[in-house]
């Protein structure tokens, strides 16, 4: 009889393919030790020698020093490497019942040996799931640990240790620091993509309904899938190498599809080239101001921009504009799905994304990168000599932005500021920043999660671009750039009909009413953080009539209230809608709360609860913000697309009852108790 039946229901939640497959694998070969009351593991290196995974003789003590310093009031914890139950047995006795711990071991067999070997029930039992086990059984470990880290289990992770045990250096050094790595860059790009404020989103929320005439007046982007299919394109970023590139580009105009970042097309237009495209993707109205205002706009150039860039873009520019719903934003998609599918494109943080995927969804093949660096150059550059970055002779530039400009690549001790070294285009290292390597990794990530037949880098300089094969720009114009390529004019004309009137008018009752039950969601939840929030105040006026009571009875009255913010979370993230507003805010208290989650004191739990209201009245505000937001935003894009404001009216639904809490009742039961 082992332990596996014993410890099954504690891992059914989050392990349920791994418990699954467990059935189907054969343990026998791989050598258990029993040391004291812990069990470790006779293994074999690459090599081939044998080598046991922890101490024989002590197990117990080597755990306590390898998990010496490791703050247990933290909510993550990933441990690489299953080499020993008294490292695991002690992460689980000293760790808050909230924080997970993610494991990482490639042999699923050592895995099922450690489950029937090791009983975990008394460290489990009556205690939320909380532990992730991950093994090469999953298939793609990068996919499914990135749908971990963007899913609620993800904010426990904001601030974690990770432990890397002996056995992992033994066993397999290579498949170990690469998961390493996969996991500090997903924890950053997570870090990343959470955005900076509700304020911050409601701003592209608001240029997004603003832009809604625009986008139900324009040329659907599901009309362009494949249209360049075969066909070369070049992707032309703003590093300081596109400068000694330009001539070649003259070249290919007319022979490739030109598409531009927002950042490089005063480069361009300085040196007599028109890109057939231009990709926006920022909100801010630094893009409007630093890279269109005042510019010569080509008749026969495109643009194509995320939905909630500056409204003066689009409205400023000639016949040919696509907005582009972004895949991977929630509100986007959602919008787009609201209007009957027009068409979206996943894509990263970096216009340089946005460039290559439009590439890709046209077909392009080869993709070219060129001004790609990610790097500054070997004389210190950033960027293209022409560019906004680097040269203002032609533009009204503010003092405030020229500061902002500055400020965004001076090197100090901010996260994305920082310094680091990363794989050079000819090999050895290049001198890069935080920000960069974190573009550099999303456009890796999306050559392999959208792969085109061939992605040349012709920057010749800057940062390695893995997926990619590197050529000199030269060669990559005598060898495809040689037949005519379809005119942006030429496209268009051929292009499906713009969508009537009707259509437009049945676009935009579909939308409102799909939005109409959003914010009644929305407004729901509100009411639940406004009942917990209640809940909250009342106990900490019973602090501040009792500040001596016990900590273990407070606790335990705490932790029902921690159990109900919980679920009014796990309401919110069950809610892509939802996220998409409150997730920095989810952020930022989950960051607040990992050193202080444990309540061991007064002072401690006043902390907890001090948080905890400022998360459920942002939540109850910011419910408010976003539906004035979206009330005046529907109201004035109807009014901008002529039809009657009487007739198109935004009505948030109710759709769901509010929680059964007996948070008051408990309450009253324990205060009750106490006095």
């Amino acid at each position: 009889m082992t332990y596996l039946h014993t410890n099954a229901p504690y891992l059914s939640e989050y392990n349920e393919w791994l418990m699954e497959r467990l059935k189907t694998i054969d343990s026998s070969s791989v050598e258990a030790v029993r040391a004291g009351g812990d069990v470790l593991f006779k293994l074999a290196d690459e090599e081939g020698n044998e080598f046991y995974t922890a101490s024989v003789y002590d197990p117990k003590y080597e755990a306590e020093q390898f998990l010496d310093g490791v703050n247990f009031d933290n909510t993550g914890f990933i441990l690489i490497g299953m080499g020993s139950s008294a490292i695991v047995k002690s992460i689980l006795e000293h760790k808050t019942e909230t924080a997970w711990v993610l494991i990482i071991e490639k042999d699923t067999a050592l895995v099922k040996k450690f489950l029937e070997e090791v009983d975990l029930s008394p460290y489990l039992e009556g205690k939320l799931q909380r532990i992730i086990i991950l093994t090469d059984f999953v298939g793609e470990l990068s996919e499914v640990l990135n749908t971990y880290i963007t899913s609620m289990i993800g904010y426990y992770f904001l601030r974690t240790d990770i432990l890397r045990t002996f056995a992992s250096y033994r066993r397999d050094a290579a498949f170990y620091d690469l998961m390493t790595d996969t996991i500090i860059n997903h924890l950053r790009t997570h870090m990343t993509a959470m955005g900076n404020s509700l304020d911050d989103t409601l701003k592209g929320m608001t240029n997004e309904l603003r832009n809604l005439p625009v986008a139900l007046n324009s040329h659907k982007l599901s009309d362009l899938r494949n249209a360049y299919k075969g066909k070369p394109i070049i992707c032309v970023a703003s590093g300081p190498s596109l400068d000694k590139q330009l001539p070649l580009l003259k070249r290919a105009k007319g022979k490739a599809l030109i598409i531009c970042a927002e950042s490089a097309f005063r480069v361009l237009l300085k040196n007599g080239i028109s890109p057939d495209i231009v990709c926006i993707l920022e909100r801010g109205e630094n893009s409007y101001e630093l890279s269109i205002k005042g510019a010569d706009i080509p008749a026969d150039t495109a643009l194509m921009g995320l939905t909630l860039m500056d409204p003066r873009i689009p409205r400023g520019w000639n016949p040919y504009v696509i907005p582009v719903f972004k895949e991977n934003i929630v509100h986007s998609r959602l919008m787009n799905h609201s209007l009957g599918d027009r068409g979206t494109l996943y894509n990263g943080i970096s216009v340089a994304h946005l460039n290559y995927s439009l590439a890709q969804y046209l077909g392009g093949c080869p993709i070219v990168f060129i001004g790609q660096d990610l790097a500054y150059s070997d004389d210190g550059e950033t960027h293209s000599k022409h560019s906004f970055y680097a040269d203002d002779s032609d533009m009204d530039i503010s003092e405030e932005q020229r500061k902002q400009i500055h400020n965004s690549l001076k090197e100090d001790t901010a996260f994305f500021n920082k310094t680091v070294y990363l794989d050079g285009y000819y090999g050895g290292k290049v001198k890069s920043r935080e920000l960069w390597r974190q573009f550099l990794y999303w456009m890796e990530h999306l050559i392999h999660y959208l792969p085109a037949p061939l992605v040349i880098n012709a920057t010749e300089g800057g940062a390695d671009i893995r997926g990619t094969i590197k050529m000199p720009f030269q060669e990559v114009v005598e060898r495809y750039c040689k037949d005519k390529t379809t005119s942006i004019p030429e496209l268009f004309a051929g292009l499906p009909p713009i969508d009537s009137a009707a259509e437009t008018e049945s676009h935009v009752r579909s939308m409102l009413d799909f939005f109409g039950r959003q914010l009644g969601d929305m407004s729901r939840v509100s009411e639940h953080a406004e009942e917990v929030l209640g809940a909250i105040r009342q106990l900490q006026d019973e602090l501040a009539e009792h500040p001596d009571g016990g900590i273990d009875f407070l606790a335990i009255k705490a932790g029902r209230v921690l159990r109900n913010v919980e679920l009014l979370l796990k309401d919110v993230l069950k809610q892509p809608f939802l996220i998409f507003f409150f997730r920095p805010l989810i952020s930022n208290y989950h960051v607040k709360m990992n050193p202080i989650s444990r309540v061991s004191s007064i002072d401690r739990l006043q902390a907890i609860l001090t948080h905890q209201s400022y998360l459920l009245r942002r939540i109850v505000e910011g419910t408010r913000q976003v539906a004035d937001v979206y009330t005046e935003g529907t109201r004035e894009a109807i009014r901008d697309l002529g039809l009657d404001c009487q007739q198109f009216e935004l009505d948030i639904q109710d759709t769901w009852a509010l929680p059964d809490l007996d948070i008051g009742e408990e309450l009253d039961d324990a205060a009750g108790n106490h006095c």
